[in-house]
């Protein structure tokens, strides 16, 4: 009778989330919250474990990009300064317990210049969120992280340790065929500094503005750049050290990993194991499964969190003038 109960209680939330009405927010991002009001509200300053899925929702069929149940959740400071606008709104709404779905078209995405080439018009990014957890203080926040550290090893150990071995072997196999040297930073990318940059070490309080241009290992052809026209995206690309992923500016694990071993005015190629890149489900058609990665990047600045939302800001109020101007009566 309890299982039945329970199984009632199940079946009652997803005829919920699958009724109710997705809402509108900034950016073409549409969301919806499940919750059954129960949970603790999420508030400025809280500390917060979230569980993490993306999948990528076009041409027929889904895409996961990432989940993090394979590695670990991920502990959130529930700071306006360092989460974007619309998702500190969206998480404001939220509980201790809550499902959030977030789906963004990636026509939208696509204005911003900066996407992955396997990204198509016409298709959706699709996030799931959970709220697993709330806390009022660093120090219960401290202990949940290092659970979930302990657990990723745990998880590492059981499904991702053999592929990083794997992959650990055939990088440092090129690099020595090569005669490259490179440090190896603390999750397993290979950093080749060709140019050390100066000022303060790049940590998870910063964003990074970047140039880059990918390649698979060895390859000679990139798959990505916004240095090169071909790509149609020659804009600085700022990098979030601290996002949540999935959020504006989150990038493979592989990247963050790397550039905390740079400061700004760093130029470096970067050696990135598949198991901290896109894994065994690749990227697009240029990224096979288990495919280990090189970047050259440049450290063009390093700024905080803050002074990047007040640039944002600032860039989407210049927009919205320009748009106002535009669809304003030719003066006569």
């Amino acid at each position: 009778m309890k299982h039945f109960f329970y199984l009632l209680a199940v079946t009652s939330l997803l005829f919920a989330s699958c009724s109710k009405p997705f809402k509108k927010a900034e950016g073409g991002l549409q969301y919806k919250i499940i919750s059954d009001e129960k949970g603790k509200l999420l508030k400025a300053g809280n500390f917060f474990e979230i569980q993490f899925d993306q999948v990528y929702s076009g041409q027929g069929k889904d895409t996961i990009l990432f989940d993090s149940r394979t590695v670990s959740n991920q502990i959130v400071t529930m700071d306006s300064t360092a989460i974007p606008p619309v998702y500190f709104k969206i998480f404001s709404e939220s509980r201790k317990g809550d499902s959030i779905i977030v789906k963004q078209s990636t026509d939208s995405i696509m204005k911003s210049g900066n996407t992955p080439p396997f990204i198509k018009k016409g298709a959706f990014i699709i996030a799931h969120y959970k709220i697993v957890n709330v806390f009022e203080t660093k120090e219960l926040a401290d202990i949940a992280y290092q659970k979930q550290m302990a657990l990723a090893k745990t998880k590492d150990s059981l499904k991702a340790i053999d592929q990083l071995k794997i992959d650990d072997k055939l990088i440092t196999e090129y690099l020595d065929k090569n005669k490259i040297k490179a440090v190896k930073a603390p999750q397993g990318t290979y950093v080749e500094i060709i140019t050390p940059g100066a000022g303060d070490a790049i940590d998870t309080s910063k964003v990074v503005k970047v140039n880059y241009t990918g390649k698979t290992l060895g390859g000679d052809k990139a798959f990505d750049s916004n240095t090169d026209s071909a790509f149609g995206h020659k804009e600085i690309f700022p990098v979030n050290m601290g996002a949540i992923p999935g959020t504006p500016g989150s990038v493979i694990k592989g990247w963050i990993d790397g550039l905390s071993m740079l400061k700004k005015g760093s130029k470096a190629r970067l050696y990135i194991p598949s198991s901290i890149a896109y894994g065994s489900r690749g990227a697009g058609g240029q990224i096979p499964p288990n495919a280990n990665l090189s970047f050259d990047v440049e450290v063009v600045d390093v700024i905080s969190a803050a002074q990047s939302n007040q640039e944002e800001a600032k860039k989407k109020m210049q927009m919205e003038s320009m748009q106002r101007a535009q669809r304003a009566p030719q003066a006569k």
